[in-house]
């Protein structure tokens, strides 16, 4: 997972992590772990986030591009 968008947006936003993750209604434990990348948060936690930084889900929390080929070869076969 590249962590360094969250980091970046959180930035942009002049948030601190604690700042942040009062916004987004989740624990400032929580949000080290997703921006360290230890831990991914789950969908809501995703979009609580991405709302608290007026921005997507899939702009956080991007595929990677080893993923978007699997998923499109799959779609492609049926």
């Amino acid at each position: 997972m590249n962590t360094s968008i969250l980091k970046y947006k959180r930035k942009e936003f002049g948030f601190t992590q604690s700042k942040l993750a009062d916004k987004a209604k989740i624990s400032v434990l929580s949000y080290q772990r997703y921006e360290s990348g230890e831990r991914l948060p789950n969908v809501c936690t995703a979009q609580l986030i991405a709302q608290a930084l007026n921005t997507t889900v899939e702009e956080l929390f991007p595929l990677s591009q080893e993923n978007s080929s699997s998923n499109t070869n799959l779609i492609s076969k049926e």
